[in-house]
């Protein structure tokens, strides 16, 4: 034991095996040494805690396994005593560790006094060191996990507040370009109903400008009538006879005539009018007026 545990070093995790001389037993026992240096990380402690029994497997045979992080600990006189009290462990590990748990457990019967085993004191200090820093760590693990979730929930909450804030500047710009558009179609209607009505204006005025013109030249022409009517009344008045009782009066020539004349003669050569006198036709008769003018010839119409 003495020359193996100067090999250990105290930043590293080594596991040591020997035989040890009882001079009681015939054959020799065999101890393995779970060598943890103090100054190995924790980290480190924690993912070698499980390999002892792999270790004590692969060694057949081992008797005792001595934990120690310190060449205090590896004391031939107590693994001696180990071994001489029959406290050596059987080459099956599970075994082995219901013997230091029931070894743990125990307690002394009629006596107040506990027996101070170093390999056990030892286990139960690593044992809550282990479980205490395993807890710290626990600890620091899930407050990371907190921090990187609350980094994580604050980064989409800004990525979110980012994106609405995007979409609403893009829904104020097209409700804008929207109302802009809306303003030059009203704007463009406006102008357009502003035209039409400019439009509309002039072609009334420019047919009130017609129809006056229109009015103005019925009333001419109705003047113009007026004024020959008027004249040829002037000049109906200035004439000697009336053509009225002229007609009237051929009229009765004719009558008398047609009364005269018998319906089987027959005239060749000229039309027979009774209207239609010569130069030379007689003197009127004497159912005309005394007073009638002098007629005009006429001249002979042949068909």
């Amino acid at each position: 034991l003495l020359e193996l545990s100067g090999h250990f070093e105290i930043q590293k995790v080594m596991y040591g095996f020997c035989s040890v001389k009882d001079p009681q037993a015939v054959l020799p026992k065999y101890v393995l040494v779970n060598w943890v240096g103090e100054d190995v990380p924790d980290a480190r402690k924690c993912a070698c805690a499980s390999h002892v029994a792999k270790i004590a497997e692969f060694f057949q045979g081992v008797d005792v396994i001595v934990n120690a992080s310190s060449v205090e600990d590896i004391d031939p006189g107590a693994i001696g005593q180990r071994l001489s009290n029959g406290l050596a462990r059987v080459s099956s590990p599970v075994l082995h560790r219901l013997r230091l748990r029931e070894d743990e457990n125990a307690e002394p019967v009629g006596t107040t006094y506990q027996k101070t085993d170093a390999t056990v004191e030892m286990k139960r200090l690593n044992r809550e060191q282990f479980w205490e820093q395993a807890k710290k760590e626990e600890e620091l693990r899930k407050e990371e996990e907190r921090k990187k979730a609350l980094d994580a929930r604050l980064r989409f909450e800004q990525e979110r507040m980012e994106q609405e804030r995007l979409e609403q500047e893009e829904r104020e710009r097209r409700y804008r370009e929207r109302e802009e558009q809306i303003e030059e179609h009203r704007h463009g209607r406006r102008k357009q109903r502003s035209m039409e009505a400019e439009e509309a204006r002039q072609r009334l005025k420019e047919q009130s400008i017609f129809g006056d013109q229109q009015e103005e030249d019925d009333r001419q022409q109705l003047r113009k009538s007026e004024s020959e009517v008027e004249e040829a009344a002037a000049i109906i008045a200035q004439r000697p006879d009336n053509p009225r009782d002229f007609f009237k009066q051929q009229e009765r020539v004719a009558s008398g005539s047609s009364d005269a004349v018998s319906p089987g003669s027959h005239r060749t050569g000229r039309l027979h009018c009774p209207f239609i006198k010569t130069a030379d036709s007689g003197p009127p008769s004497s159912s005309s007026s005394s007073s009638s003018p002098p007629r005009t010839p006429f001249p002979y119409i042949t068909c």
